[in-house]
Order: C-alpha cells, then sequence, then structure tokens
C-alpha cells in the first residue's frame, strides 16, 4: 500500500511537471519591435572647429530635431530581463560654426550617423498590464563627417569612422492584448566624436590646418511596439 501510495503520489508530480514548465516560461521567448522616434541631435564643443589663429569662435546651429524609426529583435527572460538588438535608421543632419573675423563665412558640418546597439532592460509590473522599465546599451555608431566653408566649393575632406556609443533610459510599458506589449521612453545616447579631413581648399593664410570636430549625443522620446512569437 505505502508503494502504491508513493507511485501514484510520483505519477501527480510528473503530471505537474510539464504545468510547472510551462508557467515558468509562459512570459519567455523572441521578440520583435519597432520604434517611432522624436530625436534631437546635439552637437557639443564646436570651438575644436574654430579657424586658428583667426578670430573667435561664433557657435551657429548646434541643435537638430528629427523623427526617426528603429527596429530590433530581443529575447524575454521570466525573471524580468529582457535583452535586444536594436538599429537606429541612418540620419543626416547639419551645424554650424563660424570666426568673428569672418562673419558670413560659416562652416558647414555634414553629419550622417547610424547605430547598431544590444540593449539591456529590467521590467518591473506594477498592475496587471502594466509595468515600468530601466534600461542601458552599448554598441557601435557609424559616422561621417565632412562640409564646407562660405560656400559650397570650398569643401572639407570626408571622413567615416565606426566607435562605440552608449546609452541609458527609462520608460513605461503597457500590454494590452496577448503577445503585443506597447512602450513608451526616454534614453539618452552619446555617440562619440565626429571629426571630418583637412581643409581641402586654401584658408587665409594658406594652409592646410583646419577640420570640423564635434561630440555627438541624441536625446530621444519613442513610442514602440513588441510581438512576441
Amino acid at each position: 500500500m505505502q508503494i502504491t501510495k508513493i507511485a501514484f503520489a510520483s505519477m501527480l508530480a510528473c503530471s505537474a511537471l510539464p504545468q510547472l514548465a510551462a508557467a515558468k516560461s509562459a512570459d519567455e521567448g523572441y521578440y520583435v519591435t519597432g520604434r517611432v522616434i522624436d530625436a534631437v541631435h546635439k552637437a557639443a564643443n564646436m570651438d575644436a572647429s574654430a579657424r586658428p589663429g583667426i578670430g573667435q569662435f561664433v557657435p551657429g546651429e548646434e541643435r537638430k530635431e528629427f523623427a526617426t524609426g528603429a527596429v530590433g529583435v530581443g529575447y524575454t527572460f521570466s525573471n524580468g530581463w529582457r535583452t535586444e538588438g536594436e538599429y537606429t535608421f541612418r540620419r543626416n543632419n547639419t551645424f554650424t560654426s563660424g570666426s568673428s573675423t569672418f562673419a558670413t563665412s560659416f562652416n558647414v558640418n555634414d553629419i550622417e550617423s547610424q547605430r547598431l546597439m544590444l540593449n539591456v532592460y529590467r521590467d518591473f509590473a506594477i498592475a496587471d498590464g502594466w509595468s515600468v522599465y530601466g534600461n542601458g546599451g552599448i554598441g557601435l555608431v557609424h559616422v561621417k563627417s565632412g562640409g564646407w566653408q562660405g560656400n559650397e566649393s570650398r569643401r572639407y575632406i570626408d571622413t567615416t569612422r565606426t566607435q562605440l556609443a552608449w546609452a541609458l533610459g527609462a520608460g513605461v510599458s503597457y500590454a494590452p492584448i496577448d503577445r503585443l506589449t506597447m512602450d513608451l521612453g526616454y534614453r539618452y545616447v552619446s555617440m562619440g566624436t565626429a571629426e571630418s579631413g583637412w581643409n581641402a581648399f586654401p584658408n587665409a593664410r594658406g594652409l592646410q590646418d583646419e577640420k570640423l570636430s564635434l561630440d555627438l549625443t541624441s536625446r530621444e522620446i519613442y513610442l514602440g511596439a513588441r510581438y512576441a512569437f
């Protein structure tokens, strides 16, 4: 009789294992995501672009606001963590700066950038279907920098570089139906230094000693959707 009881209990336990495993992994799995982003790219430290020895640096347009997007693939773990690979679409921006000696001859810095990031998220449930999250990311940004001075025939040599980018952010999520989650978030992204090549035109001193330089950052508010499969 004791053996029968043990056997029956073992059968019950074994029959419950699939349900327990399913419950444990119900929140786990892959997802795809798309985001619409309201971004502000900011050019800092543009005084490194000042024409050396001639006049004082004059700031110009250092801020660009625009709409862009991103797509990604991620994996959700049952313990509240998520990892994600994300590509942010290529964007062209133009920033300007000048010299007090040449008031009408601005430097025009054309910047093209795109990012590929590995993001990590930590979700905290706050109500049925609702959660808040914090996130960080690290990855690569591909930047092309060039431009001109005064008129478009007076060009700087174009350069391209791939360098480290990092991001920090937070947001709120809502799951209106099974498998679909909406995200509203904010993040700050540092994309490093963008630097053109030397001037390919004769300057006032007849020297090739000028280049454009800036530190590029992005502040982003985004609305996204995740679909689990």
